[in-house]
């Protein structure tokens, strides 16, 4: 049974959900920061209490906003687990961010049909790392 949960991921679960993944594991420090900073989160828990699904919103909260960090474990994945995170972001985000805060995220290639089903449409964008 997977559910969610209002216990934040921890620093080492996080970094490990989101290298087991594919999207990389950043810094102790760095991960801490991020975590801290979150505007809001969407953490699954199975019934062993295991991080299998996350998803994160970054940002000011006023002018822009990001979703960054949606991941799904490897063993969980085509379960619909990915869509109820995207669900969960989105109505936090509709309730909570004001009108005209513009909202963005960076699709892994492969993962841009569950973005356009909440209304993400590409955009031409660049990026890089310090």
């Amino acid at each position: 049974m997977i559910s969610r949960s209002d216990r934040p991921a921890g620093v080492a679960e996080f970094r490990t959900l989101r290298e087991i993944t594919g999207l990389g594991a950043f810094s102790e420090e760095a991960s801490a920061i991020a975590l801290a900073n979150t505007l809001h989160a969407v953490w699954l828990r199975d019934e062993t209490g295991q991080l299998v699904a996350m998803g994160r919103l970054t940002g000011d909260g006023g002018c822009f906003a990001q979703i960054t960090d949606v991941a799904v474990h490897p063993d969980r994945q085509r379960q619909g687990l990915g869509g109820e995170v995207m669900e969960g972001l989105m109505s936090w985000a509709e309730t909570n961010l004001p009108e005209g805060c513009y909202l963005s995220l960076i699709a892994d290639p492969g993962a841009e049909h569950l973005y356009r089903g909440f209304g993400f449409a590409e955009r031409f964008g660049m990026a890089r790392s310090v």
